[in-house]
């Protein structure tokens, strides 16, 4: 029903019936907004929002059913940019979604990501990585974990989200990727990988990219 009123709002649509569809859609599409329901059968709208925001810095728009007003207080809390409760009036709905989408192009989500305490410069439009004033190429997982890491620093990214955010699903086999990930990316990051103070691990917990952005 939203995507046929967001498709007669003059909106392209991509819908995702589950987490890990919404994940990959996201890494296909690349949307301008995102809407996330609360209440799913696997993983809940705040989990699934932590896992978006490691992939993509789209405004997101929360909308449910629930009458709770602490979730709409949550959901704003937490960064989202609208909450929008079940059921809705169709052409406010649309409204919202475009008051989002100025206020996203006023605030220009900044093309490069600098960490001027460890000389660390990430270009999002070229994908390129500088550190120290040299550019470091990566491959392509290598750049994904970096992103993530990036988008949540200084907070400390739980191996769980990693994984889904890589590869769609936690399991032991998506962990011990992880662990080569990680491995290859302080070869071109840590001034020492044998003693890594940039990208740390955080035991039983997760990585953190031990750095504030600008």
């Amino acid at each position: 029903m939203i995507k046929i009123i967001l498709r007669k709002g003059g909106f392209d649509v991509a819908s995702a019936s589950d987490h890990l569809m919404a994940l990959e859609k996201c890494r296909q599409v690349k949307p301008d907004v995102i809407l996330l329901d609360l209440m799913m059968p696997d993983v809940d709208g705040w989990e699934l929002y932590h896992l978006l925001r490691g992939i993509t810095q789209a405004p997101v728009i929360m909308v449910t059913a629930s009458a709770n007003r602490d979730n709409a207080v949550q959901s704003l809390q937490l960064g989202m940019a609208e909450y929008i409760s079940k059921p809705f009036y169709n052409p406010e709905m649309i409204a919202r979604i475009q008051k989002v989408l100025r206020e996203t192009d006023r605030s220009a989500i900044p093309d490069v990501k600098v960490f001027p305490e460890v000389d660390l410069r990430i270009d999002y439009t070229n994908r390129q990585v500088f550190i120290r004033g040299r550019e470091v190429r990566l491959q392509q997982r290598e750049y994904d974990l970096l992103m993530v890491l990036a988008n949540q620093a200084p907070r400390s990214v739980p191996y769980e989200e990693l994984t889904r955010c890589l590869w769609g699903e936690d399991n032991p086999k998506n962990r011990s990727h992880l662990k080569t990930v990680v491995f290859a990316l302080r070869q071109s990051l840590e001034l020492d990988p044998a003693a890594p103070t940039l990208i740390v691990n955080y035991r039983g917990v997760g990585y953190q990219l031990a750095a504030n952005p600008a």
